[in-house]
């Protein structure tokens, strides 16, 4: 069991250092609202991973491991996150100190960030590929063969991925008390443009998957 739990640690951190859309959309939340709205949105990425996690253990990996389920999960994954990117480039930035915008932001709900952490992670078909592929690996390995092996690999990849974006997080918030309304804006569009490119990227694998054939 301790084999599989550290195993699972290294699948976390090789997890953890990928730089994507998530990863930047973690630090912009971060330094723009504060430290625990970034950890709320942490909360809602490792939300994903387990709902995704248990939905390959049961085996529905079997139904959505197909190239015309992987079609339509890009597809929406797609339209998601060209929302997101979006919203994000022409999201307004007020010439605030980094004090008043994270007094201000303490005000917005939390679960608010739980949500979009939830589906900036989950509309990704590449984590559902992950946890596919990390189910299938360690199934034939000596401490994942058994179900309490597996789950506790599971338990070392999501608590070294939620307990890494933390540590994301509070590096963000310290890095706030530099950052000018300018820079804000400008990392606003970087984060949107983005989103909206894996979006662009998404649609482009939902048409090479052949969506809209029968």
């Amino acid at each position: 069991m301790i084999s599989a739990f550290w195993n699972g640690i290294l699948g976390g951190l090789m997890l953890a250092i990928l730089v994507g859309p998530v990863f930047f959309a973690l630090m912009q939340t971060t330094i723009e609202k504060g430290f625990f709205h970034g950890v709320f949105l942490a909360l809602g990425i490792v939300m994903s991973d387990t709902l995704y996690f248990f939905l390959c253990y049961l085996g529905i990996s079997q139904v959505v491991d197909n190239p015309k389920m992987e079609a339509y999960l890009a597809f929406g994954g797609g339209i998601i996150m060209v929302v997101f990117g979006l919203v994000y480039i022409f999201k307004p930035i007020a010439s605030k100190g980094v004090k008043q915008r994270h007094e201000e932001a303490s005000k917005t709900t939390m679960a608010r960030e739980v949500v979009k952490g939830f589906l900036l992670n989950g509309i990704n078909p590449g984590v559902l590929i992950f946890w596919i592929g990390i189910i299938a690996t360690i199934s034939a390995t000596p401490s994942g063969s058994t179900r309490e092996g597996m789950l506790v690999f599971a338990l070392g990849i999501l608590t070294t991925v939620f307990t890494t974006d933390i540590l994301k997080a509070y590096l963000a918030n310290k890095l706030s008390r530099l950052v000018t309304p300018k820079f804000m804006r400008m990392m606003n569009r970087m984060v949107g443009s983005g989103l909206f490119a894996f979006g662009i990227y998404l649609f482009f694998r939902a048409f090479e998957e052949g969506i809209w054939t029968l």
